[in-house]
This record gives C-alpha cells, structure tokens and sequence, in this order.
C-alpha cells in the first residue's frame, strides 16, 4: 500500500504568497520609523501625530498606530519611498481598507 504525499501549506514548497522583499528593506524600516516620529497637516490645518491612527483621530480617539500604509497602493502606481503617499493606521482600519481593495480588484476582474 503506498501513501500520497500531504501537501503541507505551511511548508515552503507550497507557500502561498512569497514574501515582499521591500517591507524588509533598511530604506522601508528608515522611512517607517521617520515617518511615525512625524507630524501630518489634515486639510482643516490641524497639525496630527503620526504615531496614532489618523481614521481613529478623525472619529475622537487616540489609538496608536499598528501600520503605516500606502494611501495609493504601490502596485496600482503609487510611490513606494514618498512620504505624502503614507498614512497611519490601527489594525482595524488597516484591515477594513485592506478588504475594500481587494473588494475593488474582484469586482474590476468580473466586469471585464
């Protein structure tokens, strides 16, 4: 009797998505840690820190931030090392916008 071969997705013969070297990068880690230790201006004039979620401060709390987030993705043609392109979010917000874009890209792929 001959057994098949488990296929064992956390291995990394099967692995899902490989990992993106630019979040790894020392430039992405410099930018990240400037970027948090600095301050942002809304369109109201009120100055913000960076190191609280931005989509929190806008609805009155103060969470700190979890993820420093493209606004215009890069794969969309967003730039990667600008600054005006990042943002500071929680963890909910970043997953709520995270979904919403991958919600975008499924309804683009089935209108074509």
């Amino acid at each position: 009797m001959r057994i098949a071969k488990i296929k064992r997705p956390w291995n990394k013969e099967y692995g899902i998505r490989p990992k993106v070297a630019f979040y790894h990068s020392a430039e992405w880690r410099k930018l990240r840690k400037a970027f948090i230790s600095s301050t942002s201006t809304l369109p109201d004039g009120r100055i913000v820190p960076n190191s609280i979620c931005i989509q929190c401060y806008l609805q009155g709390r103060t969470v700190p931030v979890h993820t420093v987030d493209h606004i215009k993705r890069i794969r969309d043609g967003g730039e990667s090392m600008d600054m005006a392109n990042l943002q500071s979010l929680c963890i909910t917000h970043h997953h709520r916008k995270s979904a919403a874009e991958g919600n975008e890209v499924i309804k683009s792929k089935r209108d074509v």
